[in-house]
C-alpha cells in the first residue's frame, strides 16, 4: 500500500493557531483537530484515511504550517551516484514558469539529467484510450487522469468505481514508455500536483516513475544551483513529439486531445474542473438521472492542472492559461512544418495502460441520538434553538461536529460562540466579584458602566452613575491623557470627598 496522506502532506505543530481554516476549506472535511500541551490548544493534522490530497490546506493555511513531502534529496542522489536520470516533464510546465518555455530543458540539462521529454507523450495514449472507451462502453465514464479525483472516488464514492476509465494516468504511461525506451534510466516525473507523489507508489502503478518533484521544488533547486532559466538559451526536448496533448494542463485537453466533442453545449461530453464540481458529477452519475455525458473530464484543481496547488508563479490561472495555449499552438505549428519536411518520429511503443480501482473507504458506526445530545450539551447546546450552525469551526452543522467529535476528528471546544460566550462570562465574573472598583468611561468622559466595587466606593448605583461626567468623581486629566498616548498609565490619587486614597489604573 502507497504511503498514507500524512506522509505527502505534513503539519507543523510549532506554527499551527487553532484557526481551522484547513479544516473549513476542505471539501472532504479531511484535517483532524487533537489537542496540544496547553489547555484549549488544538493543532491540525490531515486524516489519511479522507484526504484526496488536492493540496488545499496548504494553499489556504495561513501560517504556512501545512508542508508537503520533499523528494528533491532523492533525485539528487540519484544523479550524484552517476545514474542516467531521464525526465517527464507535466504539460502545465509553461504556466509554473513564465519566459520561453524552451529554455527549461536547457535549466534541466545543466542540473544532469540525460533525457528530457514531455509528459504529454503519454498523454497523447491515454487520450487514444478513453476515446475508444467512450466508443465502446454503455455507460458513462469519468477521466481517471487527475489521481486527486481517483482518490475522491476510491475514499468518498466507491460506487462510482465501475465508471472510472479503467486507465492510467499520463505520468504513468509516460513512465512506462520512458522504461522501455530507456531501461538503464530512472525516470523523474515533475509537475505540480501533490497526489502525483503518491500514485507513482502505488503497488500497482510501482516501476513507471522512480520520484516525484513540484514545480516549487524544482524552482528551489534551480534558485540553488544558480541556474535562471530566463538567461539561457532555448533547447529542444529528446525523442518523438506530442501534438495537441499539450493542452491536458487545461479543462479540455483531454477532450480535445482524444479528437472528442469540445463544444460547452455538448450532451455527450463535459469537462468541469473544481472539487466541489466533481462531486456534484459522481453524485449525479450514481443518481442515474436523465441523460448522462458519455465522458466526463474531471479535474480536481479548479482549471486544471495549471491551477496546481505547488506551483511558484504568482500568476492568475488564466494568465497561466494562455501560457500553455500559446506553447501549444506554437509548438503545433511547428510540429506540423517537420510533418511537411517528413522529420516527423512515429508514435510511440504499445505501452500498458489498464489499471484497477480499489474501494478505500472507512466504515464509520454512526452515533446515536443519545451520544449526539450528550456532545452537544458540553458546548451549552440542549435545544435546536442552540444550534447555531455557524459554520465557524469547519462543520456545516453543530449535528455534523458533534459526529466529528464522536469519531476522534474534532474536539467539543471547537466552537467559537461557546467560547466567546464563556469568555465573556468569566470576564463578567471577575469585573463583578472583584473588591476593586471599576468604571467603563468613553474618549470623551462618560461613564458607561460601573461595577459592584465603584458603586460601593463612590455611593452611587449604576443606574445614577451611567451617563455623568468622570470628571465629577476625579481628575480626568489622566483619562484623556492614556486616550491619546494608548499607554496604561497609574498614579496614587486623592479622593477628598470620599475620605480616600486611592491607587488608579487608567488602561
Amino acid at each position: 500500500m502507497a504511503d498514507p496522506a500524512f506522509d505527502y502532506i505534513q503539519s507543523s505543530q510549532a506554527k499551527c493557531r487553532d484557526c481551522y481554516r484547513c479544516l473549513r476549506s476542505c471539501p472532504m472535511k479531511a484535517i483532524v483537530l487533537e489537542k496540544g500541551d496547553r489547555p484549549h490548544e488544538l493543532h491540525a493534522r490531515v486524516d489519511s484515511q479522507r484526504c484526496v490530497l488536492c493540496g488545499i490546506c496548504v494553499g489556504v493555511c495561513p501560517q504556512e504550517a501545512k508542508l508537503v513531502r520533499r523528494d528533491l534529496d532523492r533525485v539528487q542522489a540519484m544523479l550524484a551516484a552517476g545514474d542516467p536520470v531521464a525526465v517527464s516533464l507535466a504539460p502545465s510546465f509553461p504556466a509554473a514558469f513564465a519566459g520561453d518555455a524552451m529554455t527549461i530543458p536547457t535549466a534541466l540539462r545543466q542540473l544532469g539529467f540525460s533525457y528530457i521529454q514531455e509528459t504529454a507523450i503519454g498523454a497523447e495514449m491515454v487520450a487514444a484510450a478513453h476515446q475508444r472507451l467512450a466508443a465502446e462502453s454503455d455507460q458513462p465514464l469519468i477521466t481517471s487522469s487527475c489521481p486527486a479525483l481517483v482518490n475522491v472516488v476510491e475514499c468518498h464514492y466507491p460506487a462510482a468505481i465501475p465508471h472510472l476509465a479503467p486507465v492510467v494516468s499520463p505520468m504513468i504511461a509516460h513512465g512506462r514508455y520512458l522504461k522501455e525506451l530507456l531501461p538503464d534510466h530512472k525516470v523523474v516525473f515533475i509537475g505540480p500536483c501533490i497526489a502525483k507523489k503518491q500514485e507513482a507508489e502505488i503497488p500497482s502503478l510501482a516501476g513507471a516513475i522512480d520520484a516525484v518533484l513540484t514545480f516549487d521544488e524544482l524552482a528551489g533547486w534551480f534558485d540553488e544551483a544558480g541556474i535562471d532559466p530566463g538567461r539561457l538559451a532555448p533547447s529542444g526536448f529528446d525523442g518523438i513529439e506530442p501534438a495537441w496533448a499539450r493542452l491536458f494542463a487545461i479543462d479540455g485537453g483531454t477532450l480535445r486531445t482524444a479528437a472528442l466533442e469540445t463544444d460547452i453545449l455538448s450532451r455527450q461530453t463535459q469537462a468541469l474542473s473544481g472539487l466541489e464540481k466533481c462531486k456534484g458529477v459522481v453524485e449525479h452519475i450514481l443518481a442515474q438521472e436523465g441523460e448522462l455525458p458519455r465522458l466526463s473530464e474531471l479535474v480536481v484543481c479548479e482549471g486544471g492542472c495549471v491551477a496546481g496547488p505547488i506551483n511558484p508563479s504568482d500568476d492568475d490561472v488564466y494568465t497561466r492559461r494562455q501560457r500553455v495555449l500559446a506553447y501549444a499552438e506554437r509548438r503545433a505549428a511547428e510540429a506540423a512544418e517537420l510533418s511537411r519536411e517528413g522529420t516527423v518520429a512515429g508514435p510511440p511503443a504499445e505501452v500498458d495502460l489498464h489499471r484497477g480501482f480499489v474501494d478505500k473507504t472507512v466504515d464509520l458506526p454512526a452515533p446515536d441520538e443519545a451520544t449526539i445530545a450528550k456532545i452537544l450539551a458540553k458546548t451549552g447546546k440542549h435545544t435546536t434553538a442552540d444550534e447555531l450552525n455557524c459554520g465557524s469551526c469547519g462543520y456545516e452543522t453543530c449535528r455534523e461536529k458533534a459526529a466529528a467529535v464522536y469519531w476522534g476528528w474534532a474536539d467539543p471546544e471547537m466552537c467559537i460562540p461557546f467560547m466567546r460566550e464563556r469568555a465573556e462570562s468569566m470576564s463578567s465574573t471577575i469585573v463583578f466579584s472583584t473588591p476593586n472598583a471599576i468604571l467603563v468611561v468613553t474618549p470623551d468622559g462618560t461613564i458607561v458602566d460601573v461595577n459592584p466595587a465603584a458603586e460601593r466606593m463612590f455611593r452611587v448605583t449604576k443606574a445614577t452613575a451611567v451617563g455623568r461626567r468622570v470628571g465629577e468623581f476625579m481628575d480626568p486629566a489622566i483619562f484623556r491623557q492614556v486616550y491619546e498616548t494608548r499607554e496604561l498609565l497609574r498614579a496614587e490619587i486623592d479622593l477628598p470627598k470620599l475620605d480616600l486614597t486611592v491607587r488608579q489604573t487608567v488602561f
